[in-house]
């Protein structure tokens, strides 16, 4: 009896707002040459003063190009999920669905099981370098079902291409056997 575990994402995330390292960097260099681009045209406007003139504006304005630099470089080495919770494992085998080693569902009495797993560690996700991140974190895997007439829906991170394989090609196979799967 094989089994196979995955590593499972909690709806939690560690900060209020979903946004990684790299689109913190970019869009901060971005704001910050905004900011100096309509300073300066509010200065030259309504007063003779340059402020391109002062050094420190020189420095600020590097900093923000430099922030756009390291957002856009960052973007391609960091993952999109980097601010998902990730806690506890998921198990799949022939006989069975298992929630930490805890909470078992046995497949002869779940219903309406769908697999939606198509996601996994590293896959590119994003061509454009805008400060997003360049690959996956693995976690858009979902699995839901019914059980005891209760909807239960998991989430999950598949860490290669060869983890979903084994998973869509040796597990789901055999737990077709118990219960009705759909993809």
């Amino acid at each position: 009896m094989e089994k196979l575990s995955f590593d499972l994402v909690l709806d939690q995330k560690k900060s209020k707002y979903d946004i990684g390292i790299s689109q913190k960097f970019f869009w901060s260099g971005l704001c910050g040459i905004l900011i100096f681009i309509s300073a300066n045209w509010i200065f030259n406007k309504y007063t003779n003063l340059n402020i391109k003139d002062f050094r420190i504006i020189d420095y600020l304005i590097y900093a923000s190009f430099l922030c756009i630099l390291i957002g856009s470089f960052y973007g391609f080495f960091e993952y999109n999920g980097n601010n998902r919770v990730i806690k506890g494992f998921i198990t799949f085998d022939e006989n069975e669905i298992t929630i930490n080693n805890a909470i078992r569902y046995n497949l002869s009495e779940i219903e309406n099981i769908k697999f939606s797993g198509y996601d996994h560690k590293g896959r590119y996700i994003n061509i454009m370098s805008d400060g997003d991140p360049f690959r996956s974190y693995g976690g858009d895997n979902f699995v839901e079902f019914t059980y005891k007439n209760k909807e239960y829906k998991f989430q999950f991170v598949v860490n290669s291409v060869s983890h979903r394989k084994s998973l869509m090609e040796r597990t789901i196979p055999k737990m077709k056997m118990k219960t009705n799967i759909k993809y």
